[in-house]
C-alpha cells in the first residue's frame, strides 16, 4: 500500500515518517523533526495574521519582542490580565508599537523599498523608531553594511537596537515557561512547610454543578460539538442548556381558562377565553386588553346568520396589529371548532397572519375550522349578541348604528397568576440555596474544627474517644475507667473501690498461705 512498495499495508516507519524529512513518506505521521523538536517552540502563525486570533489582522501592534498581534485583541488581552499572552512577563498598552506595512496594487504586503512580497519564509523586521516593516535582506543591504543607520522610508535616524524582528524562520520564538496562555503555576514551598501550614487534603466534589435557570430546555446549545468540528469556534469543554423563550415556556403549562367582559353600546358580553388550547392567541388579546387597546373601537363588519367582526382600531378592517407587533401563527386545537353560536375566533387573511382581530359566531360555521384560531366561546350576553345582529348593514356590511366597544374587562388572567407563582417558586429556590449553602459552610468549618482537633503538630492522627461497641452476646469489656491520675490510672485497682472486698481478698491470701506452708520440691530425677 506504501509508495514504492508492494505490501497491501503501511508499515510502522512509514506512518510515523521515521525515516526523514527528505525522504519520508508523508502518510501523516509526525516526522523526525517534529518529534524532535525543541519543547516550547512556538507553532508561529502566518505573517499578517494575529497571534491571538490567528486571523488576519487589522491595526497590527507588536511587542517589544516581536509578536504580532491585532490592536483590539491584545489590548483586551493586556487590560484584563496586564501581561504578555505567551511569555508572562508584564506588559502594558503603552508598550505595544503600531505597525505600518505596506501593500502592493493587488494587496499583497511588501518591502515598500524593494517591493518584494512577503512571505512564511522571509525574515520581517520592523523598525521602533518608524514602526514600518521592512525584509531583513533591505536593512542588511542598504543600512547595515553601509553603516547608513536612518530609516529607508522617513529618514528618521535609528541604530541596530531598535530593529524587532516580527518573523525569522531560522530561529523561531519560544514560550518560556509554561503554557502561553495559561496563568503562571504558584511558587511551591517545601513538603514540610506545606503540610505544617495546612491540614490533611479531603476530596472535593469532582464537578461543581450549578443552578440551572428554571427555562433550560432539555438540549444543549451544542457549542461543545460546534467548537470540536470547527476551527472557527472557540474551545468549549462544557454544554450548557438551552434557554427556552420565556413566554414559550409559560404557554407550555397555563392549564386554566381566562374570563373577560366586552363591554359594548349595546350591552355586556362575558366571555371564556381557552387559555388552555391557544395559549398564544388568548394572551395575545388579554394584553391588548388589558393596556386598553379595544377601547373606543367598533365592530366593523357584521353578517347576519354568520358573524360580527371587530378589534380594528383603524375601523376599516385592513388594520391592527398583535401585542408583539408583528403577525403570529396560528393554533388549531381539534377539539375546538366553529360549531355553535358565541364562538370566538381570530380573523386573518391567510394561514398564520392573526394579529388583534376578532370575530363572533351567530351561528356554526363549520366551514372555517382549520383556517381560523377558536380561542374562546361567550358565556354570558347571547341577548346582546342577538341585538347586534338585528342592526341593519349597508351594502359593505358595515353596521348603520355603530357598536362601540367601550372597555375589555380582565376578570381572569391565568398568565399573570403563572407568573406569580414562577416568582415565589424561584424565591424559594434562592432560599433553600442560601439555606444549604449556609449548611455546607458549617459543615465544612465544623470538618475543619475537628480536623485540627485530632491532628497532632507532627501530623499525626489521634484515636477516637468514642467508646468500643458492644458485641451481640453484650460479654465484651467495658471501655476503661480512670481510678486514679497518673501513671496506671487505667489499671483495675478493686481493693481501693471496696475496702470489704480488699479485706477478702487477704483473708483469702493467708489460707491459701496455710495451705501451702508444707509444700516440697520432690523428685529432679526427671530433670
Amino acid at each position: 500500500m506504501g509508495r514504492w512498495t508492494d505490501k497491501p499495508f503501511i508499515s510502522q516507519g512509514e506512518w510515523s515518517n521515521a525515516q526523514g524529512d527528505g525522504g519520508g513518506l508523508p502518510f501523516g505521521g509526525k516526522s523526525a523533526r517534529i518529534l524532535g523538536r525543541k519543547e516550547g517552540a512556538q507553532d508561529r502563525a502566518a505573517f499578517d495574521c494575529c497571534a491571538l486570533s490567528l486571523k488576519p489582522f487589522a491595526q497590527p501592534v507588536c511587542t517589544p519582542d516581536g509578536f504580532v498581534f491585532d490592536a483590539a485583541n491584545i489590548a483586551a488581552y493586556v487590560k484584563e490580565h496586564h501581561k504578555h499572552p505567551f511569555t508572562g512577563a508584564p506588559l502594558a498598552t503603552d508598550d505595544l508599537l503600531k505597525l505600518q506595512y505596506h501593500k502592493n496594487a493587488d494587496g499583497e504586503y511588501v518591502d515598500p523599498v524593494t517591493f518584494k512580497q512577503f512571505s512564511q519564509f522571509a525574515k520581517i523586521v520592523a523598525n521602533r523608531r518608524s514602526g514600518h516593516v521592512y525584509l531583513w535582506s533591505t536593512i542588511d543591504e542598504f543600512n547595515s553594511k553601509p553603516g547608513a543607520w536612518a530609516d529607508l522610508v522617513t529618514g528618521e535616524p535609528f541604530s541596530r537596537e531598535d530593529i524587532i524582528v516580527l518573523q525569522d524562520p531560522a530561529a523561531p520564538k519560544e514560550i518560556s515557561g509554561a503554557v502561553s496562555r495559561k496563568e503562571p503555576a504558584p511558587a511551591t514551598a517545601s513538603p514540610t512547610a506545606s503540610a505544617a501550614a495546612s491540614p490533611a487534603p479531603r476530596p472535593a466534589a469532582a464537578t461543581s454543578r450549578r443552578a440551572q435557570p428554571y427555562n433550560a430546555a432539555h438540549y444543549s446549545k451544542g457549542l461543545a460539538a460546534a467548537a470540536l468540528t470547527s476551527t472557527s469556534v472557540a474551545p468549549v469543554t462544557r454544554n450548557e442548556s438551552e434557554l427556552v423563550d420565556s413566554e414559550e415556556y409559560m404557554f407550555a403549562r397555563i392549564k386554566d381558562k381566562g374570563y373577560v367582559r366586552l363591554v359594548t353600546s349595546l350591552g355586556d358580553i362575558n366571555v371564556e377565553l381557552h387559555c388552555d388550547k391557544a395559549p398564544r392567541t388568548c394572551y395575545n388579546f388579554i394584553k391588548l386588553a388589558q393596556s386598553g387597546y379595544y377601547k373606543g373601537t367598533v365592530f366593523h363588519r357584521s353578517i347576519r346568520n354568520f358573524m360580527i367582526q371587530g378589534g380594528d382600531p383603524t375601523g376599516s378592517g385592513r388594520g391592527g396589529k398583535s401585542f408583539w407587533g408583528a403577525e403570529f401563527k396560528d393554533e388549531i386545537a381539534k377539539k375546538l371548532a366553529h360549531s355553535e353560536r358565541g364562538v370566538l375566533s381570530m380573523a386573518n387573511r391567510g394561514p398564520d397572519t392573526n394579529s388583534s382581530q376578532f370575530f363572533i359566531l351567530y351561528r356554526a360555521a363549520r366551514q372555517l375550522d382549520g383556517k381560523h384560531t377558536v380561542f374562546g366561546r361567550v358565556v354570558g350576553g347571547l341577548a346582546v349578541l342577538g341585538k347586534m345582529e338585528a342592526v341593519p348593514t349597508d351594502d359593505s356590511d358595515r353596521p348603520q348604528k355603530d357598536i362601540v366597544i367601550a372597555d375589555v374587562k380582565v376578570f381572569a388572567d391565568p398568565y399573570a397568576e403563572f407568573a406569580r407563582r414562577l416568582e415565589r417558586k424561584l424565591e424559594h429556590g434562592k432560599e433553600s440555596e442560601a439555606l444549604a449553602l449556609g449548611k455546607r459552610q458549617r459543615t465544612a468549618a465544623e470538618e475543619e474544627l475537628h480536623e485540627r482537633d485530632t491532628t497532632t503538630w507532627f501530623g499525626t492522627k489521634l484515636p477516637s474517644r468514642s467508646p468500643a461497641p458492644s458485641t451481640a452476646g453484650g460479654n465484651s469489656a467495658a471501655a476503661p475507667v480512670a481510678s486514679a491520675r497518673g501513671v496506671g490510672k487505667y489499671m483495675k485497682r478493686p481493693a481501693l473501690e471496696d475496702p470489704a472486698a480488699a479485706s477478702a481478698a487477704d483473708g483469702a491470701r493467708g489460707s491459701a498461705k496455710a495451705a501451702g506452708a508444707g509444700y516440697a520440691f520432690g523428685d529432679f530425677s526427671s530433670w
